[in-house]
């Protein structure tokens, strides 16, 4: 699994990944993430997995605090 710092809409992420991934995949899915407010805590501590389609693919996605992990469906 490889791992980077990803800046996005000023705020860094810390994006795990099994495949490569394009820089426009993870945009997409950091935005999805954004707009379910999945980075404020009392959301993860409900939910941590998301399910979420970007540029034509599916994700599983996990989050913890800026941590993203993301893996291909």
């Amino acid at each position: 699994m490889d791992s980077i710092p990803f800046l996005h809409a000023n705020q860094i992420f810390n994006v795990m990944f099994f495949e490569d991934l394009t820089f426009t995949e993870v945009r997409s899915i950091l935005d999805h993430l954004l707009e379910r407010n999945a980075f404020d805590h009392e959301v993860q501590e409900i939910r941590g997995q998301y399910l979420i389609e970007a540029e034509g693919c599916d994700f599983k996605v996990w989050v913890a605090e800026m941590d993203v992990i993301i893996k291909r469906d």
